[in-house]
C-alpha cells in the first residue's frame, strides 16, 4: 500500500492490489515484438496501437516489472482514457477549449501521481528534459582527438588499479566534503546502491523547503534495502513498491508541472498548444501546481487522435533507448531496436552471435547484457569504430565491475566485412544494423557492399541452422542480392519500420542447407565478361567452363563423325591411326549455307 499527500488532491491511498494502466511507446512495426515480451513477462493481456501499447498491472512491485522491459522506449500511466462525441467536427473552438479546461475536475489523479512518485523514487537531481550532448564528427582534423579520448577511457575504465584508485577518490573526497560541511553549513548523505558510493549535500536545516516542496533531511542514510521505491506497508513490513515515508511526513507535495499535447486523426478547430495552454490552465488553478516548461517535476500528456482523448503523467523524462551507450557515433542504432532485433533472431544458449558492422557496439552491448550464455563477436572497418565500441563496453564494465557483477561476453576488432577472419561454419546468428547510405556510405556502395557481405555472412553461418537478421533502409538492393543468393538464404520474415522518418525493414534470413560453393553461377558469369573486357584469352581465363556449342557436337569442330565398319573390331590403336588419318588426309568441311 501507498499514501501520499498531493497539494490540490489530498491524501492519496493506493492498494496493493489495485490496477494501473500504462501506456508505452515503440518503434512502429515492432508493436507486435514488444507485445510478446510483455505477455511474456507480466503475463498480463496487452491493447496494440500504430507505435503504441498499452497493459494493465498489479501496483505492487511494478516499477521493477516495467522496467524489466527492453522493447519500450517511453512510459505513462494513463490518468483518464474517454470519448468524446463531436470533438473532431465541432468547429465552436471556445467552447472546445472550455471544455479541456474543466476536464481536470473530473479525474482522479491520485493512483497516477502515485504510480509516478513511486518510479521516479525522488525528485531528479537535474529535472526537465535530458542535457543534448555535443555531437562529434568523425572527421579528419577530430579522428585523432577521438582516438586518444577512446583510449585514455579504455585504459581507465579497464585498468588493474581502477577499483582501488576509484575507492582512493572517494575517500578523498569524503574527507573534503566532511570538512567543507563544517565550514558551509551542509550535511553530507552517502547513497549506497549495489555496492557504488553516491554522496550528495543537503542543508543542515531540516525545514528547509526546496522549490518543488519537498523538504531536506539531512540525516536520511539511504542503502540498497531502503530505496526510493519502499513505504511501510500496513503490516509494518518494507514493501517495495511505495513512497517514502520522509516525504510523506512534510506537508503536501506540490510539483511542478508542464503539458504536453499530441494530436492526430482528423483536423480539429483548435491546435495542440490551444488545448496544452487551457488544459495546463485548469491543473494550475484547480491544482495549484506551478507551471514550468523547462525544469517540471511532472509531464502530463495530453493525446487526442480523432474523439478520442487520452490524459498521462510520463514516467521517464527521456526515451529508455540510451541506456547502454556512452559514447555515440553518427549512426548509433537504438537500444530498443536492437533487443527486438534479438527477440527476432530466437538467440539461444550457448551460440556465437556475431555483428560485423558493429559502428558503436550496440547490437553487442545489448545481446551480452541479455543473453549472457552467449558469446558475441563485433567488428568494424571505420578506424574509430573500434576503438567507440570498446570504450562502450569498458564503461559498462566497469559499472558492472563496482556491482559485483562479472564482465559482458563481447570481443571486437578491426576487420573487411566481405573477408571475415573465420573459419566456415562457426558463427550461428548474424546480427546486423547495415548502411543505408545517406548519413555513412552511398546507394552506389551499397551493391558492392551489401553483396560481399551477404556472401561471406553466407560462408560463416551454419548451414540449415544458421540465421541472420539485417536491418537496412536500401531495401532495394538487399531484395536483389538476396535474389542472386537465394540458393544460401532463405527468406522467412520482413518487417517494415520507422527510424526517425525513414522507412526502415528487417530481414531475417535463414541458412540453406547448400554448401557454400567456390564459384556462384552470377559470380561466374561476372568474371567472364570482366576477364573478357580486359582481354584474357579464353584458354587463360579464371573459372572458364568447357561448354558445347549449341547445335554442334565436339566430333563435328575435328572433321566428319567416325564410322566404325561393321564386323571390324578396332582397338585404341586402330583409332589412333584411323583419327589420325583423316585429320591429315580429311580436310576440315563447314556447312556455311545456314
Amino acid at each position: 500500500m501507498a499514501s501520499l499527500d498531493v497539494e490540490g488532491i489530498g491524501c492519496c491511498v493506493v492498494q496493493n492490489e489495485d490496477l494501473i494502466r500504462i501506456d508505452a511507446t515503440v518503434t512502429s512495426g515492432l508493436e507486435q515484438i514488444a507485445k510478446e515480451e510483455v505477455e511474456e513477462k507480466l503475463g498480463t493481456k496487452v491493447v496494440k496501437r500504430r507505435g503504441r501499447i498499452r497493459f494493465d498491472t498489479p501496483y505492487k512491485d511494478f516499477a521493477h516489472k516495467i522496467q524489466s522491459l527492453r522493447t519500450l522506449e517511453n512510459l505513462h500511466v494513463v490518468v483518464a482514457d474517454f470519448e468524446k462525441e463531436g470533438l473532431a467536427t465541432d468547429s465552436d473552438k471556445d467552447a472546445v477549449l472550455k471544455h479541456f479546461y474543466q476536464l481536470v475536475k473530473t479525474f482522479d489523479w491520485g493512483p497516477a501521481v502515485c504510480a509516478w512518485k513511486t518510479f521516479t523514487g525522488a525528485f531528479p537531481h537535474e529535472p526537465g528534459p535530458p542535457k543534448k550532448k555535443q555531437k562529434i564528427q568523425d572527421s579528419a582534423k577530430d579522428t585523432s582527438k577521438m582516438l586518444e579520448r577512446y583510449e585514455n577511457i579504455i585504459s581507465r575504465e579497464d585498468g588493474p588499479d581502477s577499483d582501488k584508485t576509484q575507492d582512493e577518490a572517494a575517500d578523498r573526497t569524503e574527507s573534503v566534503l566532511s570538512e567543507d560541511a563544517q565550514d558551509s553549513g551542509t550535511a553530507k548523505v552517502v547513497t549506497q546502491e549495489k555496492g557504488m558510493s553516491k554522496m550528495e549535500i543537503f542543508p543542515l536545516q531540516a525545514d528547509t523547503q526546496t522549490s518543488s516542496g519537498i523538504q531536506n533531511v539531512a540525516t536520511i542514510v539511504k542503502d540498497k534495502a531502503s530505496s526510493p521505491c519502499t513505504n511501510l506497508s500496513t503490516d509494518g513490513q518494507d514493501d517495495t513498491n511505495t513512497v517514502p515515508a520522509a516525504v510523506e511526513n512534510h506537508g503536501p507535495l506540490k510539483p511542478k508541472f508542464r503539458v504536453t499535447c499530441n494530436r492526430g486523426g482528423a483536423k480539429h478547430s483548435f491546435t495542440s498548444m490551444d488545448a496544452a495552454r487551457h488544459f495546463g490552465g485548469g491543473i494550475n488553478d484547480d491544482l495549484g501546481w506551478p507551471v514550468d516548461l523547462t525544469k517540471f517535476d511532472i509531464e502530463v500528456v495530453l493525446n487526442i487522435y480523432g474523439d478520442q482523448v487520452t490524459v498521462m503523467i510520463a514516467l521517464t523524462k527521456g526515451s529508455l533507448h540510451r541506456r547502454n551507450i556512452q559514447h555515440f557515433g553518427p549512426t548509433t542504432l537504438r537500444s530498443t531496436i536492437v533487443n527486438s532485433m534479438l527477440r527476432i533472431a530466437n538467440v539461444q544458449a550457448g551460440e556465437v552471435i556475431c555483428d560485423p558492422m558493429c559502428g558503436s557496439g550496440a547490437i553487442s552491448i545489448e545481446g551480452g547484457l541479455d543473453f549472457r550464455q552467449c558469446l558475441h563477436l563485433s567488428g568494424d572497418n571505420h578506424e574509430c569504430a573500434c576503438p567507440r565500441t570498446r570504450a562502450n563496453i569498458a564503461t559498462i564494465n566497469n559499472q558492472r565491475r563496482r556491482s559485483g557483477q562479472g564482465v559482458l561476453p563481447v570481443d571486437t576488432l578491426r576487420w573487411d566485412v566481405g573477408n571475415l577472419p573465420l573459419r566456415d561454419e562457426t558463427v550461428d546468428v548474424f546480427i546486423t544494423d547495415m548502411p543505408f547510405g545517406k548519413r555513412h556510405g552511398s546507394k552506389q556502395g551499397n551493391w558492392e557492399l551489401y553483396r560481399r557481405t551477404v556472401r561471406d555472412m553466407a560462408r560463416v553461418c551454419r548451414y540449415s541452422t544458421g540465421r541472420a537478421v539485417l536491418l537496412t533502409e536500401d531495401k532495394k538492393c538487399l531484395n536483389k542480392v538476396l535474389t542472386e543468393y537465394d540458393s544460401l538464404w532463405s527468406k522467412k520474415l520482413v518487417l517494415f519500420i520507422k527510424m526517425g522518418g525513414l522507412d526502415a525493414a528487417i530481414y531475417q534470413l535463414k541458412r540453406t542447407n547448400n554448401p557454400f560453393p567456390k564459384f556462384l553461377e552470377h559470380e561466374l558469369l561476372s568474371s567472364k565478361r570482366k576477364q573478357k573486357k580486359m582481354g584474357i584469352p579464353r584458354s587463360e581465363r579464371v573459372g572458364e567452363p568447357i561448354t558445347e556449342q549449341l547445335g554442334e557436337p565436339i566430333t563435328e569442330q575435328l572433321g566428319e563423325p567416325f564410322t566404325e565398319q561393321p564386323g571390324v573390331n578396332m582397338g585404341e590403336e586402330g583409332m589412333e591411326e584411323n583419327f589420325g588419318k583423316q585429320t591429315e588426309e580429311t580436310p576440315v568441311s563447314r556447312d556455311t549455307s545456314t
